[in-house]
């Protein structure tokens, strides 16, 4: 990395994303932790504890928020750049400046080990991997990478400027768009879960020839399936990340811009809106609908639709501050039962009843 503090505020101002430079222009050699810098460097400073660690070890530049400037600005060895959001600026300069190069792995533009199918049409940027297979009438877009031991099956789309990490199946007949990033070793496309049972109760599969649609920016972890549809189309909208070892069962269609944390797990023909957010193992029944802007934290488990946005937990979910003041009282609940019991035994004996006096109820007259 070999460049300034004004030229980064150049390169990000016209956005937006960098309000003010205070402080000489500096060089930047390397972005690091804050834990971690020293002269040179370039780190990010969002909480107030970060900003005395950033004084004591001064780096060159520190992008920073408007409300910490004044922890900062009297180190006259710290150049600042002042970001509305400081944790977007981090993605996006970070991304620019230090994200993965994958030219660094050394691999010709087409490797001689990979298999390519003949009716295959790849852009002449388009770069592929060793031992990587490219089926038939499959079409790959500008600037995208097929990692090694991936495969794309015949008639599948890759959009530009995507990547599809090592051993990542595209399954045929899909679909990914451009900027998409699809993990290793997930399948995208892989046989729906569809059976009907015969009068023995012997299964026998329902063929599954839809496909998968990933729209542009999607982004699917590491180890991760989403199921073809049985006719018609399983779809991800633009925008959704999905983190590693999550499952999308057939015919399900989730909007934009959603974020899917690992081990979320959705039943097939589903429909969920667009920015909703899932916490680890959220758990979603078949045929429901999941309206926009809703939040599912606690292993929530979606057994009916949620029609109202908001934040959900439990299973079955209630909304959030329901299941909060239920989880206090379940805490609560061997307490209140030892109370109740002392109240019952404090009225049995103000009344004189037999169960006060260690005798027990009579019992039902048909009990002979």
């Amino acid at each position: 990395m070999d460049t300034t503090a004004s030229e980064i505020m150049a390169a990000f101002a016209p956005q937006g994303l960098l309000k003010e430079m205070v402080g000489p222009d500096r060089p930047v050699r390397r972005i690091v932790a804050i834990e971690d810098c020293g002269p040179g460097d370039l780190v990010f400073v969002d909480k107030a504890e970060y900003a005395t660690v950033a004084a004591r070890r001064q780096p060159a530049v520190v992008v920073t928020s408007f409300k910490l400037k004044s922890l900062l600005a009297g180190e006259s060895s710290l150049t600042l750049l002042l970001a509305p959001n400081v944790n977007l600026a981090q993605a996006l300069i970070k991304e620019r400046y230090a994200g993965r190069r994958f030219e660094d792995a050394g691999w010709p533009e087409i490797h001689p080990s990979a298999v390519i199918h003949e009716t295959a049409v790849l852009a002449a940027t388009a770069r592929v991997e060793p031992r990587a297979v490219i089926g038939r009438n499959a079409r790959i877009g500008e600037h995208t990478r097929i990692m090694a031991g991936a495969v794309i099956e015949h008639d599948a789309q890759v959009g530009s400027h995507s990547v599809v990490h090592p051993n990542a199946v595209i399954g045929y007949n899909c679909v990914v768009g451009s900027e998409a990033v699809i993990g290793a070793g997930s399948v995208i496309g892989s046989e729906g879960y569809g059976f009907a049972q015969d009068q023995q109760g012997k299964s026998h599969p329902i063929p599954q020839t839809g496909n998968v649609v990933l729209g542009d920016r999607v982004r699917i972890g590491a180890n991760c399936c989403i199921d073809r549809a049985a006719y018609r189309t399983t779809r991800v909208g633009s925008g959704t990340k999905l983190d590693n070892l999550c499952h999308i069962a057939h015919n399900v269609v989730i909007g934009e811009d959603c974020l899917l944390t690992s081990m979320f797990c959705v039943a097939g023909s589903t429909t969920i809106g667009n920015r909703v957010m899932a916490s680890g193992q959220t758990g979603v029944k078949d045929h429901v609908t999941i309206c926009d802007d809703v939040v599912l934290v606690h292993r929530a488990g979606v057994a009916a639709d949620i029609t109202e946005p908001g934040a959900y937990a439990g299973l079955p979910v209630q909304p959030l501050k329901d299941y909060m003041r239920n989880t206090a009282a379940l805490r609560m609940l061997a307490d209140l039962r030892q109370r109740l019991m002392g109240l019952e035994r404090r009225v049995d004996a103000s009344l004189g009843s037999p169960a006060s006096k260690g005798v027990p109820p009579p019992l039902p007259s048909d009990a002979n």
